[in-house]
């Protein structure tokens, strides 16, 4: 993924930012800093949700690939 934020629009059938940030970023663990990111307290994903995606930070995980 490119070191720019990108912005998606998820539904209630991504399940959870866990499955986002595993899809789109390539490792679970990063669903914190989507959260962070998009000032987000929970991780699922209960509506219709646009959500801007960090860059990976290779620094911020821990590893765990889709």
């Amino acid at each position: 993924m490119s070191s720019s934020q990108n912005q998606i629009t998820v539904s209630p059938s991504d399940i959870s930012l866990w499955h986002i940030a595993a899809r789109y970023l390539g490792d679970a663990t990063q669903a914190n800093r989507i959260m962070t990111t998009n000032n987000l307290s929970e991780t699922w994903i209960t509506s219709l949700t646009s959500l801007t995606l960090p860059a990976y930070d290779l620094n911020q995980g821990g590893g765990i690939s889709s």
